[in-house]
């Protein structure tokens, strides 16, 4: 009889899962922990360190389903329940994920969340890659269902491509800063650490968001 394999798992993968996996993250599945410390902010050429609290955020971005049975509406312009929802503005997001119990990321949690750890122009290297992000080149000029594509090192999908992402975060230069690029720009655009801003009262048919909290004390 053929022995069954055993597949040791080395003891800095367990270190690793218990480390984004602390007590009390299951209680919701749909978000995802990231741990507090450091990491490296900013575009390639250019980084510098940032510490950061720990926090949760969501897996994917907020879905026209998950919207329309807060909210009871369905603003979107590509309609579909598991796409995600868009034409919502800054205060439409940040009302959504106050309802819900969270509130939206800061610019720098998300980039932080997005990264995963990497240094690259994006979560999986430095060229682009249609595996990962719905983009100019691949969308067919929409939005798509959330989570069809690869996954960053966190486990979170859609980080680039699909819709642009309101945070917290005032830019600079006055308005709302946004992150993650959308299915209506190229490359450039979808890259880790790239930011635009918005008057937080428009909305877009490729701006949505997710949201984020901080973990219960």
């Amino acid at each position: 009889m053929k022995k069954a394999s055993t597949q040791i798992v080395p003891f800095t993968l367990l270190l690793l899962f218990f480390s984004y996996h602390p007590a009390g993250a299951a209680e919701n599945p749909e978000m995802v922990f990231i741990p507090r410390g450091e990491f490296m902010a900013g575009k390639p050429g250019a980084l510098k360190p940032m510490a950061l609290d720990a926090f949760y955020i969501d897996r994917h971005e907020v879905t026209q389903a998950e919207y329309k049975a807060v909210t009871g509406k369905n603003p979107s312009y590509f309609k579909s329940p598991q796409r995600p929802v868009e034409k919502v503005t800054w205060f439409d997001a940040k009302t959504y994920c106050e309802k819900t119990g969270k509130r939206l990321p800061t610019e720098w949690e998300w980039e932080k969340a997005a990264k995963a750890g990497t240094v690259t122009r994006y979560y999986w290297g430095d060229r682009m890659d249609g595996r990962f992000a719905w983009y100019r080149g691949n969308a067919g000029q929409q939005t798509h269902p959330v989570a069809q594509k690869q996954p960053n090192a966190f486990g979170l999908y859609d980080m680039s491509g699909n819709v642009w992402e309101w945070t917290s975060s005032d830019h600079d230069v006055g308005g709302k800063v946004q992150r993650g690029g959308s299915w209506r720009n190229e490359a450039i655009s979808q890259q880790s650490a790239h930011r635009i801003l918005s008057l937080p009262i428009f909305s877009y048919h490729y701006v949505g968001f997710r949201c984020a909290r901080s973990p219960t004390p």
